[in-house]
This record gives structure tokens, C-alpha cells and sequence, in this order.
């Protein structure tokens, strides 16, 4: 097949929120290879099979950048392959697929229209390694066999006279013909990688003829095959630079999805902070743990994957949330969420060392052979609920809280506490609400994390304890409790019975994960944005979510909470665009009339002069049909944003809104009724501080790209004593 003209498939030849893009490609071992996305990359090749076939050889060259794992929308589906070629129905057993099993082993499934024959190799493919991969089919001799690097690893034989049946389907590299889920855009088990010199022959070539093809790659290259490089086969961020809502200031992936940042830990004059990701696609499944490493939690740089899942390790199907901490021996350790479907309960803690502790990135990563802490059992606990460690030391002592949720019962968190770091002993439940009083905080409770806020006038230490409730009925949010920690019982006790939300924006800012800063004593808490998109809009932009802004949480002079972006921020300022003193509306947005960016920072202080609704409209059309409003109600004594005219997409409305409210709004009682309002533009994102106790979080997807006006709003006379505008600078 080698030569033939045919069509590939991507998902930015015609995008949606940037400029149309070809699909890459790359050096490789025989002259350029096509780069495979893991979602969208895929290639129409002639119709192999219109005819049944006696006798078929499949060859490449394939440097995978990512396994799958069990398959997302069919768990129970144990032999569907990533194809590197692929013409096969299964409803009718015709055809043949060709391609990478999950963990990286090969197989080759033939349809012989009453029944599939396959033929699977143990063998496993390294990541970032090129392999030359073959199948043959000999109907005649009724055998079929696999080969890796001109070796065969694998056979099997069947009744001979035998012929695969033509199948009625497109032949395509990359992917399926016949997707898992014919309901959404994506298929979960597709190549993601480099292939190169993608030959089908009908006839059975035999090893020598393998072993040749596999040594003449050697030739080509002067007896050795071509590095291959993160920075070859790695996600590229540049595929993304001019789409207009994905952020430039916030953490966020190379490319595809991401969930909770996690596992903040500072180390050798680095911190390093790591993420769920899908390296796959942007969805949810196939979770590894990504990793960015930064000197200021402010500018990330972006690492290879830390943790994948391994066939042979605790983890097969998935690396889960976790925390971090340091060992005995001041070197990090990473205690992540081991995903296993085989067993019940599927969920336990793991670990993971650096592989190189005075490397300067930390890049390599070893797996524990042994599990950390396994779930509990006889004491009520929901099976396959035990999830997310986050992990401190305190004193000679480490603890752990683990995520889970009581049957028949609410959430809650389990405290674990160890001495040698290796043996865990269970402590009992951190704290548990009443679930019938507060349902809103569901049957589960994930990502627990307990920081110290600071003592209050009485000279007692207070901690915060935050979780993210799921489940039926849960309120996906991030609830907290201030209160009292006590080490030497492994309890919390909440100053209030009744939970708090630490951000109104209505499933925007999730998944909590924190730690106390050593290098200023700190208690930093970073979190996810969701950006509430449908699959679809996650199919052709290519990225899902990004992180919020890196969080200081400290105790007010009140006992109440104070939150606030890190101050590192403030190196991202670039000249200030607007500046003002004691002004009125008026003349505060003349100031503000040619601002056009939309990476910006506000910072505002507004007193009432007669009106009792104040704020700020941003993301607004020259025409005002979009706009984003916030603003403080002093009757009322709430924040509110109003998304209703966001966009004038009624699509976009219509999507956003099945996700998330278009208002959003909270109490905020102020003493002298003035609003002290911080705003961070960042293309969708929009993230409102109120008075460092109040915060909105949320999304305006402007169907204009001049949609980037901001105006001081109110309903009758404010003053204002302080106005600043910065354009603020890309992290990366």
C-alpha cells in the first residue's frame, strides 16, 4: 500500500477557535513519519479487502507515544486494539485489525466470517522508541504470527484453507472503522504516536522478508534507528497559540485533557506540581499524571508524563489524584490513586520515588512494587470509593487522608498516620457531616486536604478542611470547614457545623489540592477550572480545562477565611495600561474605552455614592450584546456575576448552561459597603476577588473576538478611590 494517495483525517484542518492547520509530521526511520494525535489522526486507505483474502502481511514502523488502558466507554472489552491498520466488523466477523493492545503489546485479529481468528504477542513496546512492527496471514497453512523488531513473538494456528472475509467498512490507519461510542466524537483506543512505511501486502511474507524490512531501517540510518524525543513525538503547545479561548496565563497542559492539579511539593529550589492527563485526547480516561515544574509557582515549563499506567505494575488501569511529601531522608515521594478494575476494591494508595534524586527535573519516576494503604474493610465503607491521599508531616509523624464515602451515608475522610513512612496504621474518620442535613455534599467525598490557616485571637492554631463532594446528589463544588486539628487523635473538629463554599462559580473551580509553601510558610491551594464545553467543542479545539490561579489561604482578623491570588503573580505585569485616582464612573471608563486586550488584571476599589448594585462589566461588545457583569448587591449583601449575554451564540448558551448556571451569586456582607474587586481576564477565563474573602470563577466563550470591552457598572452614583489595569504576560 506504500505510495497510495489517501486521505487523513484532523482535527484542525478545519478548526473551530484558531486558524486551520495541516496535520504534522515527523522525521522517522525510512523519511517522514505522520504524527497520530491519539484522537483525531487518522487515514482513509483504499479498499484492501473488496475481495477475500487467502494470504496478508501488515508492516510498520511505530513510535507510540502512549498506550491505552482498558477502553474508556467499554471496560468490559478486553481485545479492542489501537489499529495501526484496521478493516474489520466484528458484528460480522469479516476483515482483519492490526494494531497495539493496551500497555503496549501487539495484536492481529482476522475475520474468517464465521468466526475471529487473533493472534496476541506478550511482548510490550517501549514509549519514545521505534519498533518495527509485522502480522502475516497464511490461510492455506492455517497459521498467523506476529513479529517485533524482525523477531516473531507470537503464533497461532488454525484449520488450514481458510480466507478473511472482505468487510463492508473503511479501511483506515489509526483508528476503527466501527467506533466503541457511535454516540460521541471520540474513540478512546486510537494511535497515538509516529507511524512511518505503513505496507499491507496480499501474501505472506515470510521472516526473512520481515528480518530484511526491520534491517533496512538500520541501513537507512547508518546502522542505528533515530532518537525519539519529547520534543519530536511530545503533545505541541504551538498548536494551539492563536485559539482565542484557551488561557495564556494559567497552567494548563502541552495539549488535550487535564483534571486537578495535585501533589505540590518544593524541591532542590523547584517547585513541582502535577496534574491528571489524558495524553491521549481531550477526554476524560486513560489517566496519567502529567508534571510542570516551575521556580516561582507562577512561569511552568512542561515535563514528560510521571506516572502511566503499566500491565505489570499496581496500576494497570489508571494513575490517580494523589499528594506528596518528603521521605525520612528529605526526598520527595509520590502517593497517587492505583487504579486496578481486576480487583475489588479497585482502588488503593501507591507510591513513587524519583528515579534520579539530584536529577534537576525529576523527569523518571519508580513505581513501589507493593501497595502503600489498601482500603479497610468491615467498617461501612462504600467498595470502590477510596481515593486520593494527600499527605504531610507533622512533627516525626506522617499523616494521610484518604477520600471515601460510608454506605448507606455521606462522605467522608479517612486519617492514616505512620512513623517509618512504610507501615500505615488507620486512624479512624478525619470528620464526617451529617448527610440528611447536608445532602449537597453527597455519598462521597474526593480530594480531601486539611492546611493550617494561623492562629486566632485566642492563640489556637486553625486549619481548613476541603473536600469535593460527587455521587448522586452531590454538589460538585469545593466545600470547607475552618476548625481545629488534633494530631495526636486524628480529628478535626469545624468551628460551624455547616460547610462553606470557598468559590461560588457553580462547577468552574474544582479539585483542591494544597500545601504548606517552606519557602514562606504559606498554605497554597491550587485547583481545576472546568470550562463546562461540550464534547464536540473538546473534539475541534483539541484541549480540555486548565488549572485556576495558584491561591494564598490565610485566617481574617475575624476567624473568617482569606483567599487571595499568590502575590508571584504580580510578575506578569506588564505597564500599566490604566491607572486612576478618585474618580467617577464617568471618568473611570473613559480611561478604560481602548482596552482591547483580553489577558488582563483589574484591580478596583468602589464606594457608594447613592447605588446599591456595583461592579464591573468585562468581555462586552462595541454593540453591548455581550457582556459579563459583576457586581455587589448591598441590600441583598451578595456577589453576583450574570452570564446571561456572555455570548450571543445560542449554541454556546445553550451548552454552557446544561453544565453550569448562567448566574452565579453568593452572600458577601460588607461593613462600609466598599467593594475592593480583583479581576483576571485570561481569553475564556474570568476569576472575581472580592475583598480577599469572596471569589467567582467562571467561563465567557464571546462569539466576537471584539468582545473585550470593561466598564465600571452601577445603578446610581459610585466614587472611585483606586483604578489600575495590567496587561499581563504568557507563563510559558
Amino acid at each position: 500500500m506504500s505510495g497510495a494517495d489517501c486521505r487523513i483525517d484532523y482535527a484542525f484542518v478545519d478548526a473551530i477557535d484558531q486558524s486551520d492547520s495541516d496535520p504534522q509530521w515527523r522525521d522517522a526511520v525510512v523519511e517522514t513519519g505522520l504524527l497520530f494525535d491519539g484522537y483525531s489522526t487518522s487515514v482513509a486507505a483504499p479498499d484492501l479487502l473488496a475481495t477475500s483474502r487467502d494470504a496478508l502481511t501488515v508492516e510498520a514502523w511505530i513510535a507510540p507515544r502512549t498506550f491505552g488502558s482498558r477502553s474508556t466507554f467499554d471496560p468490559d472489552v478486553d481485545d479492542r486494539l489501537s489499529p495501526i491498520v484496521s478493516q474489520y466488523a466484528p458484528g460480522g466477523d469479516r476483515g482483519f485489525v492490526f494494531g497495539v493492545f493496551r500497555h503496549g503489546t501487539v495484536g492481529f485479529k482476522a475475520g474468517l466470517g464465521n468466526e475471529t481468528a487473533s493472534v496476541w504477542s506478550e511482548h510490550e513496546l517501549d514509549t519514545y522508541q521505534w519498533a518495527h512492527v509485522a502480522a502475516t496471514f497464511d490461510g492455506d497453512e492455517g497459521e498467523l504470527a506476529l513479529y517485533v523488531d524482525g523477531t516473531e513473538v507470537a503464533s497461532t494456528s488454525i484449520e488450514p484453507d481458510q480466507s478473511i472475509a472482505a468487510a463492508d467498512v473503511d479501511c483506515l490507519l489509526g483508528k476503527h472503522p466501527v467506533r466503541a461510542d457511535p454516540a460521541g466524537p471520540f474513540d478512546p483506543d486510537m494511535i497515538d504516536g509516529v507511524l512511518d512505511e505503513v505496507s499491507v501486502y496480499a501474501a505472506t511474507r515470510s521472516a526473512a522478508e520481515i528480518r530484511e524490512d526491520y534491517q533496512a531501517g538500520f541501513d537507512a540510518n547508518d546502522g542505528t534507528l533515530p532518537d525519539v524525543t519529547e520534543n519530536e513525538i511530545g503533545l505541541d503547545p504551538t498548536v494551539y497559540e492563536d485559539d482565542r479561548y484557551r488561557p495564556e496565563y494559567h497552567a494548563l497542559p502541552p495539549g488535550h485533557w487535564m483534571n486537578e492539579p495535585h501533589a505540590p511539593i518544593f524541591y532542590d529550589g523547584q517547585y513541582h506540581l502535577f496534574y491528571q492527563a489524558n495524553p491521549r485526547g481531550p477526554y476524560w480516561g486513560h489517566i496519567h499524571w502529567g508534571h510542570w515544574v516551575s521556580d516561582d509557582m507562577v512561569h511552568w515549563r512542561h515535563l514528560p508524563i510521571a506516572l502511566a499506567p503499566e500491565a505489570d505494575a499496581v496500576d494497570p488501569d489508571g494513575c490517580w489524584t494523589g499528594g506528596a511529601t518528603y521521605d525520612e531522608n528529605g526526598e520527595p515521594t509520590l502517593f497517587y490513586t492505583a487504579g486496578d478494575t481486576s480487583k475489588t476494591p479497585d482502588q488503593a494508595v501507591a507510591t513513587a520515588t524519583p528515579a534520579d534524586p539530584d536529577g534537576p527535573d525529576l523527569v523518571e519516576w519508580e513505581k513501589a512494587d507493593d501497595l502503600a494503604i489498601e482500603q479497610p474493610q468491615g467498617i461501612g465503607l462504600r467498595e470502590n470509593d477510596f481515593r486520593d491521599p494527600f499527605v504531610w508531616k507533622d512533627g516525626d509523624t506522617w499523616y494521610c487522608l484518604v477520600g471515601s464515602g460510608v454506605e448507606d451515608g455521606g462522605g467522608t475522610a479517612l486519617v492514616y498516620s505512620s512513623r517509618t513512612f512504610e507501615e500505615w496504621q488507620f486512624r479512624g474518620h478525619l470528620y464526617r457531616s451529617d448527610h440528611d442535613v447536608y445532602p449537597e455534599l453527597g455519598p462521597v467525598w474526593e480530594l480531601p486536604v486539611l492546611l493550617p490557616l494561623g492562629e486566632d485571637e485566642t492563640g489556637t492554631q486553625k486549619h481548613i478542611f476541603l473536600i469535593s463532594p460527587v455521587g448522586p446528589g452531590a454538589d460538585v463544588e469545593v466545600y470547607y470547614w475552618i476548625g481545629e486539628w488534633v494530631p495526636t487523635t486524628c480529628s478535626f473538629t469545624p468551628d460551624t457545623e455547616a460547610p462553606q463554599l470557598i468559590d461560588y462559580g457553580d462547577f468552574h473551580f474544582t479539585g483542591p489540592s494544597g500545601f504548606v509553601d517552606p519557602q514562606t510558610g504559606r498554605s497554597i491551594l491550587f485547583t481545576i477550572t472546568q470550562d463546562n464545553r461540550s464534547q464536540r467543542d473538546h473534539y475541534k479545539s483539541g484541549w480540555a480545562h486548565n488549572a485556576g490561579l495558584p491561591l494564598h489561604l490565610f485566617l481574617q482578623e475575624n476567624g473568617d477565611l482569606g483567599i487571595e491570588p499568590i502575590e508571584e503573580l504580580q510578575s506578569l505585569r506588564q505597564e500599566r495600561e490604566v491607572t486612576l485616582e478618585d474618580g467617577d464612573r464617568a471618568t473611570c471608563n473613559a480611561a478604560l474605552a481602548d482596552l482591547t486586550s483580553d489577558t488582563f488584571e483589574v484591580s478596583i476599589e468602589i464606594e457608594p455614592d447613592g447605588a446599591d448594585r456595583y461592579g464591573l462589566l468585562c468581555k462586552q461588545h462595541p454593540d453591548g450584546d455581550e457582556r459579563t457583569l459583576c457586581y455587589y448587591d448591598s441590600d441583598q449583601e451578595t456577589l453576583t456575576v450574570h452570564r446571561e449575554h456572555s455570548s450571543r451564540d445560542i449554541e454556546t448558551r445553550r451548552t454552557v448552561s446544561e453544565r453550569s448556571s448562567l448566574i452565579h451569586s453568593g452572600d458577601l456582607h460588607l461593613e462600609d459597603g466598599i467593594l475592593e474587586l480583583r479581576l483576571f481576564v485570561d481569553r475564556s477565563m474570568l476569576e472575581f476577588y472580592a475583598n480577599n474573602r469572596r471569589a467567582i470563577t467562571t467561563r465567557a466563550y464571546t462569539d466576537s473576538a471584539n468582545s473585550t470591552g470593561l466598564e465600571v457598572w452601577a445603578d446610581g452614583a459610585v466614587s472611585v478611590s483606586e483604578l489600575s489595569v495590567w496587561e499581563l504576560e504568557s507563563i510559558w
